[in-house]
């Protein structure tokens, strides 16, 4: 009889643990699985350890781990709908929960003080209650350490911002006049994760090099980017969104025949985007 009323008693413990885990399913709106995983175990974590590791009855209980959920879920939107900059990569919403996470430990140990003085004051208590409080604030205390870890490895750049590679979105997709002949997201790099990647295109229906040129220029300003007319190229810079720090990836291209790298062929334009911040025409 006991067992069957713990376990009834806990059903809302079991909810928020679902409902941790189902934050899994924002990562795998934009395509992103491994990311999705990360997120439903993460998810499982900072509400599990708060709903198993609680004492609160099942009321109290359950607005706080909504109050976990929704901020995850907030975080999450802030550092991926940038409103017109350029999205960040999985990390930096991942960085944002561990301040989440942060809120679930300090409500795990305000939780245990209160509880504390219940039982001072002659309140009943279960050992099992608190050795689930002392295994979740355990598994908190270690995943959060092991993640700030790592944020403050990545954090520590030489400039204190953080860069990623140029990815396929700030180019693609182009529109059927345009054909994409190769891309390379790291064609030269330096220290710190500079990387400049290129992206050559060529017309789909075989149009002069000039008309690549001015197709291409209007695709890039009709997916965001501002780029301003110099002397023989196109050049702009966009800046990223998100929660944490990170470089503005710059564009260009140029208007004249390019050699070097470039395919053999009159008709291809080489688009450069880097990652360093700096625009490229200074």
């Amino acid at each position: 009889m006991f067992r069957m009323s713990s376990m009834a008693g806990s059903g809302w413990r079991v909810r928020l643990s679902i409902a941790g885990a189902l934050l899994g399913t924002l990562p795998l709106l934009q395509g992103e699985w491994s990311a999705g995983v990360a997120a439903a175990l993460t998810g499982v974590l900072v509400v599990g350890a708060w709903a198993w590791g609680s004492s609160c009855a099942s009321r109290a209980g359950t607005a706080v781990g909504a109050c976990l959920i929704g901020s995850m879920a907030a975080v999450f939107a802030v550092s991926q709908w940038p409103g017109g900059r350029l999205g960040a990569p999985w990390f930096d919403w991942f960085a944002g929960w561990l301040l989440v996470g942060g809120g679930g430990l300090v409500a795990l140990l305000v939780d245990r003080i209160i509880h504390n003085a219940q039982v001072r004051a002659g309140s009943d208590i279960r050992p099992a209650a608190r050795w689930r409080w002392v295994v979740a604030v355990a598994a908190l205390v270690g995943v959060l350490s092991l993640v700030s870890c790592g944020t403050a490895a990545v954090v520590g750049d030489d400039d204190g911002s953080l860069r990623f590679e140029a990815r396929d979105g700030e180019l693609l997709p182009l529109p059927p006049t345009l054909r994409l002949v190769s891309a390379d997201h790291c064609a030269s790099g330096g220290s710190s994760g500079n990387c400049t990647a290129e992206f050559v295109v060529i017309a789909a229906d075989g149009a002069a090099r000039a008309t690549t040129v001015t197709r291409l220029v209007d695709h890039l300003r009709g997916i965001g980017w501002s780029l301003d007319a110099t002397s023989g190229s196109y050049r702009g810079c966009r800046e990223v969104g998100g929660i944490l720090p990170w470089t503005r990836h710059c564009l260009w291209l140029y208007t004249g025949q390019e050699y070097g790298d470039v395919p053999a062929s009159p008709d291809t334009v080489a688009v450069h985007i880097d990652n360093i911040g700096d625009d490229p025409g200074m």
